[in-house]
Order: structure tokens, then sequence, then C-alpha cells
């Protein structure tokens, strides 16, 4: 008879286990998708910790900007920093990015390469009309150390014609 109740018991514990409501685990792509709101959050906000938090701590990471005022590449963590902190500090309240239609693609199951479009608005105190990007946008992510990181992104502007 003990054998008979401690099987009904097996049964009934797998059985409410297989009907109990679970949490779902993030996927990587939920993961990544996560990175870029947050990369925009951060460019919205002037979070400078938040966004330097968001990319890998190497002088392999790189940077292509879409603007003239920066240089075209920019390679290496600390200059990468160095560029965004500047932007931050100049356009602190002024600036409204909003990502759209992102996709990922994982190539590994630890490195993944989101592209998306992207509206920025600048409006500094001191221009009286505010001035509106369109860019393209491709991040490369890769999970270091149990995290997902920014390693490069690039970011173009659609032709004006």
């Amino acid at each position: 008879m003990k054998r008979y109740t401690t099987l009904l018991f097996s049964l009934l514990f797998a059985l409410c286990l297989s009907v109990a409501p679970s949490a779902k685990a993030a996927s990587a792509e939920d993961e990544v998708l996560q990175v870029v709101t947050n990369w925009t959050k951060a460019m919205n906000t002037a979070d400078f910790e938040l966004w330097s938090s968001l990319h890998w701590n190497s002088p392999k990471t790189s940077s292509f900007a879409p603007v003239k005022s920066a240089a075209f590449l920019i390679q290496g963590y600390e200059a990468i920093l160095k560029n965004i902190k500047f932007l931050f500090e100049c356009e602190k309240g002024t600036m409204n990015s909003s990502h759209h239609n992102p996709s990922v693609t994982m190539l590994k199951e630890d490195v993944a390469v989101v592209t998306l479009y992207r509206i920025l608005t600048l409006n500094p105190p001191a221009v009286k009309e505010q001035t509106t990007f369109q860019e393209r946008q491709t991040l490369v992510v890769q999970k270091i150390d149990g995290k997902w990181l920014v390693v490069h992104d690039h970011g173009s502007t659609f032709p004006t014609e």
C-alpha cells in the first residue's frame, strides 16, 4: 500500500507541476531588444552611466557616427564614451530618440545583429528650430560575462533626396 501511495503522490506532484504557471525565461532575442530599449532610454535621458554600461569596455569596441561633427570611425570604449559624454552635455534635455521596427538576427547564441530605424530630434536652446535626423541603425551585441553588450554600432542618415 505504501508503494501505491508513493506512486500516487509522485503522479499528482508531476501533474501539479505540469499545470502550474511558470515564469517564462526571456529569450536571447528579448534580452537583446532590452539592450536597444535601454540604449534609447539612455539617449533620451542623457544617462551617461546607463549608456556606458551597455557597451563593451574594450579598445576593440567601435562606432560609426553619422554626423560630420564626430569622427566618422570612433575606435575604443574610452573614445566612444568621450564622444557620447560631449553629446549628452551639449544636448542635455533637448534630445529625443525613438527606435522603430527593430529586427534581431542571432548569428550565434552569444552574438546578435540588430537593425532598426531611428528618429532623432535635437532642439538645443541656442537654436530656434529643431533638427530631425532619420537614421538607419545597426548594433552588434555580444553576450560577454553573462551580459549583452554593444560591441559595435553604426548609424547612417537617410538620403535627403
